[in-house]
């Protein structure tokens, strides 16, 4: 029984290992570049760091620590860009400890490193925080493709090294996946409504032109069989020469009106 129980312990000391050794030294690590892109995915607001790190020091470097803000949604994902190899950190408050040993990686002296750590915080999230673990050359912030902030040569101190960024003004809240939804369904609707308006004014407008040619063709065919009427009239001595003529100069100019009326209406 003593001889099984010694096993376990054994197992689980060799199992844990890596993670009491995790605060290995990281002493002379500079953070060159680190460049945050915050975006907009379906549920949440994406947080991707891109850190490039260099040991400035004498020693190789066998872990590294990350500083995550509290209210963030899921795990972090941090990931050595050139391996693509998944780092498990140790979790502690607010800090991710990676031992890279893990994943037979180590940083040489003159030696730098790029990883990418990614996490999701709530759409509502009003600030970027964040607190400098290594002295920082370069630090950039962008949200949805607007630059909000850009700072050179930051140091990590003990005390007040906390950086906190506004995502938004309180009057321009984020448009999560449902409202850009609503909208787009909105003004599918609007479409719809203002098309089927057209339409009945096309269809009005139509029926308007069908009265009027069909007016000008019945008058057409009166113009018409009055002339003949009044041909008859003139053969059989009814009607004068001078009053003949002149109505029929009248019908006939009448006429040609009415045919020149339909044909616009038919181009």
């Amino acid at each position: 029984m003593k001889k099984t129980a010694a096993i376990i312990l054994l197992a689980l000391m060799i199992l844990f290992l890596p993670y009491f050794s995790v605060s290995a030294n990281d002493t002379g690590v500079l953070v060159d570049e680190e460049n945050v892109t915050i975006s907009l995915s379906n549920t949440a607001l994406q947080v991707i760091e891109e850190i490039k790190m260099t040991n400035e020091g004498t020693e190789n470097v066998s872990s590294l620590r990350f500083w995550i803000q509290q209210n963030i949604q899921d795990a972090v994902k941090i990931t050595e860009k050139q391996s693509g190899k998944e780092l498990i950190p140790l979790i502690t408050g607010n800090i991710r400890t990676c031992n890279l040993s893990t994943a037979n990686l180590s940083i040489k002296p003159d030696g730098s490193m790029t990883l990418q750590v990614t996490y999701n915080l709530p759409t509502n999230s009003e600030n970027y925080i964040k607190t400098l673990l290594y002295n920082t050359t370069i630090f950039s912030i962008t949200y949805e493709d607007r630059n909000l902030f850009q700072g050179k040569q930051l140091y990590s101190f003990e005390g007040n090294n906390e950086l906190q960024i506004r995502l938004y003004n309180p009057t321009e809240a984020p448009l999560n996946i449902s409202m850009i939804v609503l909208i787009f369904v909105v003004a599918i609707i609007v479409l719809a409504i203002l098309l089927l308006f057209l339409k009945k004014q096309r269809s009005k407008t139509k029926k308007a032109i069908g009265e009027s040619e069909e007016t000008l063709t019945t008058k057409k065919t009166l113009l018409l069989s009055l002339l003949k009427d009044l041909e008859k009239q003139y053969r059989g001595h009814s009607i004068s020469d001078e009053s003949y003529s002149k109505i029929k100069d009248e019908y006939k100019q009448q006429a040609v009106d009415v045919m020149k009326k339909l044909d616009d209406l038919k181009k």
